[in-house]
């Protein structure tokens, strides 16, 4: 019953006790709640240092509860008085919170247009606080082919937050991802409860928008272990939300398959195409459409057998007069 004035559960029971039986001793309270005698004595030297007894001037030795309205009210008081310390010491490292990330921002910050981040730590970190900022949108770009389940397991409590919130999101993958079934299951979900998902053959980098105000983008997008760039300048960035949005309308939603005529080749295989062309070797190729290179080699092989091409010099030349390229 007292155990929120910070007594524990024994202490409170003697001293209930004492204030119901003001005419008990130490053994009968010993005896009702089949305690040892130690045990009251312990209770009784506790409730003492707290001003909950005073000493019999009838029976030496003995004690006698104080009236509960001036014994508990004053420890009530006490309390009060450390809760209100607690939540000055709460206020004060919050403060201290915002002082310290003011200028843990301050100091990244490069002529007030961009922000250099160096090494992965140092990406999420960003990434988390530039989520959390988010007020009305987020776009992204996620190339490197299917996420791993852990990854976007991850993933889930944050975008969550970020619908309930009301954000926005918009985020295209590579096409390579509608074959890995975490990367499905997380798109469904996400659809499902007010995302947008979409997908293309290849992606320029991975980029993060926040709100058209500021992007991310990596140092190098061959290597974005490398760390990334906050980039906050407003000709920057809205050449960067202009890229998303044509890439966006030219991407297919997920869930919708793409139609492909009998006789022509997918957006992927197109693409595939145009990279070899380009002088990409497989490994390249493989690495741009998000794939492995065993199935770079193998649509490879898929188209050669539908232009009839005993050779990738004479598969091109094929595609180029069917004006797949």
């Amino acid at each position: 019953m007292l155990e929120s004035l910070g007594l524990d559960e024994r202490t409170s029971s003697v001293y209930q006790l004492m204030v119901l039986h003001q005419d008990w001793g130490m053994s009968e309270i010993a005896s009702h709640l089949n305690l040892a005698p130690q045990d009251i004595r312990d209770a009784l030297d506790r409730l003492a240092r707290l001003s909950l007894l005073r000493v019999s001037s009838e029976a030496p030795g003995m004690f006698s509860a104080i009236n509960p309205s001036i014994s508990l009210a004053a420890l009530l008081t006490k309390q009060e008085a450390e809760l209100e310390e607690q939540r000055a010491r709460v206020s004060r490292a919050r403060q201290d919170i915002a002082h310290l990330t003011s200028e843990w921002v301050a100091a990244r910050e490069t002529h007030g247009f961009a922000e250099r981040l160096i090494g992965v730590d140092a990406v999420r970190n960003r990434l988390d606080m530039l989520a959390e900022e988010a007020e009305a949108e987020v776009m992204s770009f996620m190339p490197g082919g299917a996420q791993s389940a852990a990854a976007l397991a991850a993933s889930r409590p944050l975008d969550e937050r970020h619908l309930e919130r009301g954000v926005r999101m918009r985020t295209v993958y590579l096409d390579s991802v509608r074959n890995d079934r975490p990367t499905r299951e997380y798109a469904a979900w996400l659809a499902e409860i007010g995302g947008h998902i979409r997908t293309t053959p290849t992606l320029p980098l991975r980029m993060v928008i926040a709100d058209r105000r500021t992007a991310l983008v990596p140092l190098d997008p061959d290597d974005s272990k490398q760390g990334a760039l906050i980039l906050m300048s407003r000709g920057v960035v809205t050449a960067l939300t202009a890229l998303f949005e044509v890439v966006w309308e030219t991407s297919v939603p997920f869930g919708v398959q793409e139609v492909q005529p009998a006789d022509d080749i997918s957006a992927q295989e197109r693409e595939l195409l145009r990279l070899l062309r380009s002088g990409l070797t497989d490994e390249g190729v493989a690495r741009q459409l998000g794939v492995s290179v065993r199935t770079t080699r193998r649509m490879v092989a898929s188209i050669m057998e539908r232009l009839e091409a005993r050779g990738r010099f004479e598969a091109g030349y094929e595609a180029a007069k069917r004006g797949w390229l």
